[in-house]
């Protein structure tokens, strides 16, 4: 039997979705070698299968990539690490919410969203006295009774919706400028958290068991 040496660098995704229980390593990782045709037999490597008793979500160790590649093609192979030590595969199941459902939700948030941005400002102006303000200065600038404070509050209205857009990037289906806007960066914050969560959750629980198998 011919045996293969040869170097392997992957890149370890830190968290992907998947639509099939069975899981390859192309799945999850970017692969590299300069063997082409070792190249696809890594990325077809099957790392973890999904059972009907298991979960929608599965922490995957690199260790446990490094086991299974060695073990569907040898150990003389140079493995070499370069993205995340854990991996946290979701199966997306089949079956999708309606379409009406969707929409419903969509409605429903917006609502609440307007209303409750809405409210926020009507309590901040109120609460500075936002309406005085401008009549004070537009008397002060006017030298007596004007109507200049009207102006004021048409600017001040558009400059608010206006600068809502700026800094949110995002109008309708398009953005602004390419950078991320602020949703995203808080929403990529969120999943980084959740994610971090999930694993230390799994470290936790395997804890007990690698106890057991080291005083085994």
């Amino acid at each position: 039997m011919e045996h293969i040496k040869s170097d392997i660098y992957i890149k370890l995704d830190a968290h992907v979705r998947v639509d099939q229980r069975q899981v390859r390593l192309k799945d999850m990782a970017s692969i590299y070698c300069s063997d082409e045709e070792l190249t696809q037999r890594v990325k077809n490597v099957t790392v973890f299968s999904f059972q009907e008793t298991d979960g929608e979500k599965e922490v995957i160790s690199i260790l446990y990539v490094y086991e299974a590649i060695y073990r569907s093609l040898g150990s003389d192979l140079q493995i070499h690490s370069t993205g995340s030590s854990d991996c946290l595969v979701d199966l997306i199941s089949g079956k999708r919410p309606s379409g009406l459902w969707s929409h419903i939700q969509v409605v429903l948030v917006s609502l609440v969203t307007f209303f409750g941005a809405a409210f926020s400002i009507m309590t901040f102006n109120t609460d500075v006295d936002t309406a005085g303000l401008f009549d004070q200065i537009s008397r002060q600038l006017a030298g007596g009774a004007s109507q200049g404070g009207q102006v004021l509050k048409f600017f001040y209205s558009l400059g608010i919706g206006v600068g809502v857009i700026f800094f949110f990037n995002h109008f309708g289906h398009g953005k602004i400028t390419q950078d991320p806007t602020p949703i995203e960066v808080q929403m990529r914050t969120y999943e980084e958290d959740v994610d971090k969560a999930l694993i230390a959750e799994h470290d936790r629980q395997e804890s007990p068991e690698k106890k057991e198998g080291a005083k085994s």
